[in-house]
């Protein structure tokens, strides 16, 4: 997923941005998945503000 897939879909574009997460903690779940959307967000918008400049 995280090799070919998500690069693939990411590259193809008309399905917008993707990211992986393999959340294995099931008491941990919810904490995990939120710090890893907030970090994956930050990456994207950090991305595009270097993009642009």
């Amino acid at each position: 997923m995280e090799t070919y897939w998500v690069p693939g879909v990411n590259n193809h574009g008309k399905y917008g941005r993707w990211a992986f997460a393999e959340l294995t903690e099931f008491y941990q779940i919810q904490v995990d998945f939120e710090s890893r959307v907030e970090a994956a967000f930050n990456k994207m918008i950090d991305q595009t503000l270097r993009e642009k400049n």
